[in-house]
């Protein structure tokens, strides 16, 4: 039971302190209790909290721009949670093609994009749709990474093709930057939509504002990509609920009043506290810090592998997996968190490390050290 928190630490009710590299399932991207974001809420709860999508206020405008300006020509819509994000993303492309007949949505096994009952059937995760069927039908699952398998499966109904830049949930898995160059040229020469899932890799989270940015970046990519809509939530709070999805040329005018809505998204309180986020991002030059940081404990945790329970390290920045060997991983979950770390589990035997974006050096130092003990 956590009680109270400051920067990368966190106390629980009986006043034993961790190291939180769970960071909310990569939400907490400054830590906790930031003093400039604590300001931004205090000062935004006194003026304006709520008017509802039936009035204009300005941070969401700010806010948009701010997205904007960081992706691509577009628009955005703002909402509560990444689940609610994926389920406009997938809205917008099933109305931009049901002309056509077009409504099927392409994504992949192992995928995870929400709770709701429509994002639960669009997830490749059988586990996530047991006792609540039947499944809403229009989803297609095929191999993550095999460009080949979504080739074969678009058809006349197919509408879009969605993935997540790095399965988060599904344990840590990067999409290559071939899948992803190849995605963006077939999508295009079919004519359907590409929609990016980057709720937990996205917003800096590997050091790039998109993890497909970080991704090419490592491949020494250098063409052009831009995906038709990407969905985003987690970090862009810093710990305050709020989604959103930025939807490209393409689709950014196919929604409007009465095609869908939301009663909370964009109010003036979360869209202050998202700003003061980007703003302290920034003005901190937490990218660098997060994707150096994200190197030294790749670097660390690999000195182990092969070692007790650690196998296999991937991802990047403040996104780092590592699979389980010997034991259940939320039984070594269990015993990182007696040694004073929290992580967190994902797929069936990974554990992630989720550290804020302003992890000290020293704080990489002593998370390892902690894994070493349980070693």
């Amino acid at each position: 039971m956590l009680v109270r928190g400051q920067g990368t630490r966190v106390w629980d009710a009986d006043g034993k302190e961790y190291l939180d590299f769970g960071g909310g399932i990569a939400v907490n991207c400054l830590g906790h209790s930031h003093p400039a974001l604590v300001r931004a809420l205090q000062e935004q709860a006194s003026q304006l909290i709520h008017v509802s999508n039936l009035f204009f206020h300005p941070k969401q405008a700010e806010l948009a721009e701010e997205l904007v300006q960081r992706t691509g020509p577009g628009k955005v819509f703002f909402c509560n949670s990444g689940a609610e994000a994926n389920e406009a993303m997938v809205k917008a492309a099933r109305k931009a093609g049901a002309a056509q007949g077009r409504f099927e949505i392409i994504t992949t096994l192992n995928s995870f994009h929400g709770r709701t009952l429509g994002m639960i059937a669009a997830s490749g995760q059988e586990r996530l749709r047991e006792g609540f069927g039947p499944a809403m039908p229009g989803f297609v699952h095929v191999p993550f990474n095999d460009l080949a398998a979504v080739e074969k499966a678009v058809g006349p109904r197919t509408a879009a093709v969605m993935i997540e830049g790095i399965q988060g949930e599904g344990g840590v898995i990067p999409a290559s930057a071939g899948y992803l160059l190849g995605l963006r040229k077939l999508t295009h020469e079919k004519g359907i939509f590409l929609l990016m899932d980057a709720v937990q890799c996205g917003h800096y989270r590997t050091g790039c504002f998109q993890s497909y940015e970080r991704i090419l970046r490592e491949a020494g990519e250098k063409r052009v990509f831009l995906p038709d809509a990407i969905s985003m939530a987690k970090s862009l709070g810093g710990g305050f609920p709020i989604g959103a999805v930025w939807l490209g040329e393409k689709l950014m005018d196919v929604l409007g009043p009465g095609a869908h809505a939301t009663t909370y998204g964009g109010t003036a309180l979360a869209c202050a506290v998202a700003l003061e986020v980007l703003r302290i991002i920034r003005k901190e030059n937490l990218p660098e810090n997060v994707a150096e940081r994200g190197e030294e404990l790749k670097q660390g945790l690999r000195k182990m592998s092969g070692r007790g329970w650690v196998g296999e390290v991937r991802g990047f920045g403040g996104m780092v997996g590592v699979t389980v060997k010997g034991r259940p991983h939320a039984e070594v979950a269990a015993q990182l968190a007696l040694a004073g770390l929290l992580v967190v589990p994902a797929g069936s035997d990974v554990l992630r490390f989720l550290p804020p974006y302003n992890v000290s050096k020293q704080e990489v130092a002593e998370a390892l050290r902690k894994v070493e003990t349980t070693l």
